[in-house]
């Protein structure tokens, strides 16, 4: 009877040591951006803004959650111009890059567009100032994971009438447009502007609630939500919410809870303190095991004599 209470204790440690792992392998969405008071209830698209879409770190978008005053998340559709056709979608700008131009004696002219992180990019918008009469083909590429490699996007041609063009779409921190000049004179670029085609989170939110979107977690998995099956179904365009500065935050994917301002050492001491339970259920399970084992071995001298 002692053995087979032991063998449940050893098992059960087990159990909770594996949850207990499970829970911090899910991760945490570490960035957060605050919506506006909801004032009826009703159904809302939430603009995902670029700084949002910027912290995805998954390329589906999948790290996406809203988080309501009840510390749990709504389910939501995603509203993504890739996965449908959608002409009606707006063009959101992205923050100014820095543009570097350089004309080499290839007959090429090399132009540079770095951004402060990556942001996702569908298209591109030059001005030129000079010549006025040009056509120029031209290959837009993306920097390689390691920064030094460069990866081939799309090939275009630049002209009066065409210098807004369409990229598949990309999420990094720089950009090169190869153009090549051929016997004329390069090309005076005096700005290339970036825009990204509009995301939308759709959601039932109620009035009076707080609510937040959250992303930033490499662990999160695609959720599945019922509202998928009734979407469709919108007599109107719901309102759109603007999601307001992100920040940096920490919400578990597994239980949600409610945000709390961060404090000197207090990121510290909650590491401390999960690292404190861990080490208290492996030194159980130690235990048990040593007296799993000496029970064992009693028995089999027992069943000797």
């Amino acid at each position: 009877m002692k053995k087979r209470s032991r063998y449940r204790s050893w098992v059960f440690v087990v159990g909770v040591l594996f949850l207990a792992g499970n829970a911090g392998a899910q991760g945490s969405f570490v960035w957060r951006a605050a919506l506006d008071s909801i004032r009826q209830d009703g159904f809302y698209q939430v603009l995902l803004t670029p700084p949002i879409v910027a912290k995805c770190v998954r390329p589906d978008l999948a790290d996406l959650r809203i988080l309501g005053p009840d510390n749990r998340f709504v389910s939501y559709v995603l509203k993504d111009p890739q996965r449908r056709e959608d002409t009606t979608q707006p063009w959101l700008a992205l923050p100014r890059a820095i543009l570097a131009q350089k004309d080499s004696s290839n007959k090429h002219s090399y132009i540079d567009l770095r951004f402060s992180e990556a942001f996702t990019i569908d298209r591109l918008a030059f001005e030129i100032r000079d010549p006025v009469f040009y056509k120029r083909d031209a290959t837009v590429l993306a920097e390689g994971t390691n920064g030094t490699e460069w990866t081939s996007l799309t090939s275009v041609i630049l002209a009066p009438n065409n210098i807004m063009l369409s990229i598949p779409t990309v999420k990094t921190r720089r950009l090169r447009i190869d153009i090549a000049n051929g016997d004329n004179a390069p090309l005076v670029v005096t700005e290339i502007s970036s825009f990204q085609k509009a995301r939308y989170l759709i959601a039932y939110l109620k009035a009076g609630g707080s609510y937040e979107v959250l992303t930033g977690n490499a662990l999160a998995t695609p959720p599945e939500y019922d509202l998928k099956y009734f979407t469709d179904s919108l007599r109107s365009t719901p309102s759109v919410l603007v999601p307001g500065p992100i920040r940096q935050t920490s919400v578990s994917n597994i239980q949600p809870v409610a945000p709390i301002e961060k404090k000197p050492g207090g990121e510290r001491s909650g590491g401390l303190l999960l690292w404190s339970i861990l080490l208290a259920i492996l030194i159980l399970l130690v235990y048990f095991s040593v007296q799993m084992t000496k029970a064992i071995k009693k028995k089999e001298r027992h069943d000797r004599v």
